[in-house]
């Protein structure tokens, strides 16, 4: 058993006495790389870590680049992509699920949409390559007036009213779904991290917290196609 699966087994083996033990006193910095759409996670759960700990801080770097974790750029990643490195831990947290999803007031405004007439809040390379963007071009939407280089700005365009977007449905609390027939990929998300790295108390602590963090969202969307809101999602 190599480096790294030695210390999954034993991370695992400790996860319940890890968390008996996030209220010893720790102290030390924590560097964190995301995507922008689990800033709210990790937010989340520096907030508890932070709490919990007040003489320790967390560092995020929110970018769509791989940090280095093997040469330390970051202790934790929160990825969408393993990579494969034999020396690092990747905790399998879930999946993410995607739909496309609109604003109330735009529905209103353009009943009886189809991905054909949809306009589509598009993102510019190299995100527009990502398989949930090429599966609904592919179906239909592709009418992109406007095309962003940000899922924050993207989901900020959708919630104007400006059209439709492809996104994960933990983003979209409070947007309506479209297009249930429209099956679109769920994506992967793992924590990544060094073995080296949880042998620091405070680094350990942070990701069993992030973990429950990224649980705790991704447990939220429901198996029967519904939104984090609790709304049904609307057909076309």
């Amino acid at each position: 058993m190599d480096v790294a699966l030695a210390a999954e087994a034993g991370l695992r083996r400790q996860t319940v006495t890890g968390m008996s033990e996030l209220h010893t006193e720790l102290s030390g910095s924590v560097v964190v790389s995301a995507g922008e759409g689990f800033s709210s996670c990790v937010l989340e759960a520096a907030s508890r870590f932070t709490t919990l700990h007040p003489r320790c801080s967390v560092e995020l770097l929110i970018t769509a680049d791989f940090h280095k974790i093997v040469r330390g750029v970051a202790d934790i990643a929160v990825r969408t992509t393993h990579l494969g490195e034999p020396s690092l831990i990747y905790r399998s947290i879930g999946r993410l699920a995607y739909g496309v999803f609109a604003d109330a007031g735009y529905l209103k405004r353009f009943p009886g949409l189809t991905p054909a007439t949809a306009v589509n809040i598009g993102l510019l390379p190299p995100l527009d390559m990502l398989p949930q963007m090429r599966v609904a071009k592919a179906a239909g939407l592709d009418r992109t007036q406007i095309s962003v280089s940000s899922f924050a700005v993207q989901l900020e365009s959708v919630r104007r009213g400006m059209g439709v977007a492809v996104l994960p449905r933990i983003l979209a609390k409070d947007l309506i779904g479209l297009f249930p027939d429209l099956q679109l990929p769920d994506m992967e998300v793992y924590l990544v991290t060094r073995p080296q790295a949880l042998k620091q108390a405070h680094i350990k602590c942070f990701f069993v917290i992030l973990e429950q963090v990224l649980l705790e969202a991704l447990s939220m969307e429901s198996d029967e196609g519904y939104l984090l809101g609790g709304r049904p999602e609307m057909g076309a």
